[in-house]
C-alpha cells in the first residue's frame, strides 16, 4: 500500500467537538531512503477553528540527486502561555493565558547529493503569526511578557549538511543520521526580528539480531537574538522527543534533548517498542537547568505501507506529571 490515512475525533472546552484526518502518499520508489511522499494534516472544530498541515518530500533527477523537503502550515487555533523557562515554579501553569494563534508558516528546503550519502542544501523559512487575546488579558498579558502578542513575520535563509547511511527512511535497522542547519532572519529581508537559528540532529541505529534495533538520537536547537516571540522560541515536548509533556509548557532560546528506543518484531506486520529520553530547556544566558525532564514508555506499531510507515501507539509517563499520556499517530519518533 502506498497511501493510508487515519481519521480523529477529540473535545475540548475551547474548541468543542473537533474532527480531523491525517494521511500520506508514497511514491516513486529509487531506493528504501529516496522515497517521494506527501504526507498531510487537518483538524476543524465546532468552534471553526483549523489547523492544516501540508508536508511534500521530493526526490527527482538521476537516481534521485535532488531532494526538496518543505512544510505548509496555516491555522486559526486555541493555544496557551504559561512563561519562559524550565522552572515549573516560575510558571504560571494554573492560571495560563489563553489566546488564539492565527498563523502562516512556509519552510523550504531544496538538497543535492554531493556523494551517495552527503548532503548540501539551502533553507528558506516564512512565519507570520498574529496572538489574538481577550481585552480582559491584555494587561497581564503585556506585563508578563513583551515579545510575541503583536503580530510579527519571520523570514529566514540558510543552510544544512546531512549525512545519511540509513537502511531505511522510516524504520531503519541500521545506519547514521546527522545533521547540522544555519537559519539567519533579519530586518534587511523583512523579518521583524534578528534571530539566528541553529539546529543538530545525530541518530545512530544499531542491528542487534534480525530486526532487533537500539536506536538512539541527540537533538538541539538554538534561538539566538534579543526580543524573540515567545511562539518562536524552542520547546519540548509532543509526540516525537521527550514523550509525555505538553508542547509549549516549557520554553526557552536553547533546547537539548537525548532519547533512545529499543525496537523488536512482534508478529508479522506488528512491532514493539521500549523507549527513554531525557532533556530540558534553557536560557543560554544563564544555563540553569532547575530539573531534568525525564519519559519513558512503551509502543506497538503496525506497518501500513511499502515505504515501512507505521501507525504507532505509545503509552509514557515522565517525572513531572502524574498518571500516563497515550499517543496514536503515524511515523516513528526518530
Amino acid at each position: 500500500m502506498k497511501f493510508y490515512a487515519l481519521p480523529s475525533l477529540s473535545y475540548q472546552p475551547d474548541t468543542r467537538y473537533a474532527a480531523g484526518f491525517s494521511g500520506g502518499y508514497y511514491f516513486h520508489f529509487i531506493d528504501p531512503v529516496r522515497i517521494s511522499s506527501l504526507e498531510f494534516s487537518a483538524v476543524f472544530t465546532q468552534r471553526g477553528q483549523f489547523n492544516i498541515t501540508l508536508n511534500p518530500h521530493l526526490y527527482w533527477g538521476k537516481r534521485g540527486s535532488w531532494f526538496l523537503s518543505s512544510s505548509f502550515n496555516i491555522k486559526s487555533y486555541p493555544n496557551y502561555f504559561v512563561g519562559i523557562g524550565n522552572n515549573p515554579n516560575k510558571l504560571f501553569l494554573h492560571h495560563p493565558i489563553p489566546y488564539t494563534s492565527r498563523s502562516f508558516s512556509l519552510n523550504i528546503q531544496p538538497q543535492r547529493y554531493l556523494t551517495r550519502r552527503l548532503l548540501f542544501g539551502l533553507q528558506f523559512s516564512f512565519q507570520r503569526e498574529r496572538a489574538l487575546l481577550a481585552d480582559s488579558l491584555k494587561g497581564r498579558a503585556y506585563s508578563v511578557q513583551s515579545t510575541g502578542w503583536s503580530p510579527y513575520s519571520m523570514i529566514g535563509i540558510g543552510g544544512e549538511l546531512t549525512y545519511d547511511s540509513r537502511s531505511s527512511r522510516y524504520y531503519p535497522l541500521s545506519g547514521i543520521y546527522s545533521k547540522v542547519s544555519f537559519l539567519y532572519c533579519d530586518p534587511l529581508w523583512g523579518s521583524s526580528h534578528h534571530i539566528v537559528q541553529l539546529g543538530y540532529d545525530f541518530r545512530q541505529y544499531i542491528s542487534l539480531y534480525k530486526e532487533n534495533v537500539l536506536a538512539w538520537q541527540f537533538l538541539t536547537d538554538s534561538r539566538l537574538g534579543d526580543a524573540i516571540p515567545f511562539q518562536f522560541l524552542t520547546t519540548i515536548g509532543g509526540e516525537n522527543m521527550l514523550r509525555g509533556f505538553t508542547p509549549g509548557v516549557f520554553r526557552d532560546n536553547v533546547m537539548a534533548a537525548t532519547q533512545a528506543e529499543y525496537r523488536f518484531p512482534v508478529y508479522k506486520n506488528f512491532r514493539g517498542a521500549l523507549f527513554g529520553a531525557t532533556g530540558d530547556v534553557f536560557n543560554s544566558k544563564t544555563f540553569s537547568i532547575y530539573r531534568l525532564k525525564i519519559s519513558y514508555g512503551a509502543g506497538i506499531r503496525f506497518r501500513v505501507t511499502k515505504a515501512n510507515v507505521n501507525f504507532r501507539f505509545d503509552v509514557t509517563h515522565n517525572n513531572y506529571y502524574k498518571g500516563v499520556q497515550y499517543y496514536l499517530t503515524t511515523i516513528d519518533a526518530f
